[in-house]
């Protein structure tokens, strides 16, 4: 769906009531104010959607810009969710392609997966700033935003996984989730404790998270 800011046929065009949602969603959080003002359509929740992964993606563009090679999920074209569950599940993709490869050395990887979540949860408050400031727009749309935070907020935490990331349509992503959770994990240990050096980081992502 291509979310655009059209406004009424008597109204006059301005920048920003014409600009598509990819480039709404990039804009700075000092903008948010501009765009509630505008005269712009409601949102519908998968336009709240399509702009929660905008400003996420964007946000990770700034922070990561140096590490950027072609065929990262960088340079992919995004997914354009309908839901929550399928906007999650794009940003968790984006935050896992992200992170460093490299586990060899706990500081380094556990200083490069700080970095890429900070950009990742950065992206989504600024996405939920505009969105929520968006005129007349529907809690529905909001809400779907926050439900969204929820679930990715989830998988990237300590917490037993939600049985919605175990699901066959996104066992996809299970390997590289569980070798992020043990990764985090062994590097923690490893960070607190110099002698802790037992097992291995670089696993293959098939044993299920603790």
């Amino acid at each position: 769906m291509e979310v655009s800011s059209i406004p009424p046929a008597d109204a006059p065009k301005s920048p920003a009531a014409t600009a598509p949602a990819t480039q709404l969603g990039a804009q700075s959080s000092g903008n948010v104010a501009l765009l509630a003002d505008a005269d712009i359509r409601p949102l519908d929740t998968a336009g709240a959607l399509q702009i929660l992964v905008a400003e996420v993606r964007a946000g990770l563009e700034l922070a990561l810009q140096a590490a950027i090679t072609q065929g990262t999920a960088i340079g992919q074209t995004p997914a354009t969710p309908q839901n929550p569950a399928q906007a999650a599940y794009e940003l968790l993709r984006m935050f896992l392609q992200e992170i460093p490869g490299d586990a060899s050395n706990a500081p380094a990887w556990t200083g490069g997966m700080v970095r890429v979540e900070a950009a990742i949860r950065s992206g989504v408050e600024r996405a939920l700033g505009v969105v929520s400031q968006w005129r007349d727009v529907p809690a529905a749309a909001v809400d779907a935003v926050k439900e969204t935070r929820v679930l990715l907020l989830s998988a990237l935490g300590d917490e037993p996984l939600n049985p919605l990331w175990l699901r066959p349509e996104w066992m996809g992503l299970a390997p590289k989730l569980y070798r992020f959770r043990r990764r985090r994990r062994i590097a923690r240990r490893r960070l607190t404790d110099p002698d802790y050096a037992t097992e291995s980081m670089d696993d293959d992502g098939a044993e299920c998270p603790r």
